[in-house]
């Protein structure tokens, strides 16, 4: 059975929707690292 030019273009699409979504899914994730100088503590005095 032949596939149709617009069921080529919904399946390039489909693909291109879906890339689009893990490329802005991995590029807004919120990357938590624990500052290491929490620890410390200044206190600057004028």
């Amino acid at each position: 059975m032949a596939v149709t030019r617009l069921k080529r273009k919904d399946r390039r699409n489909k693909n291109a929707s879906m890339d689009r979504k893990q490329a802005i899914k991995l590029n807004t994730s919120l990357v938590n690292v624990k500052s290491p100088n929490t620890e410390k503590v200044v206190i600057i005095e004028d």
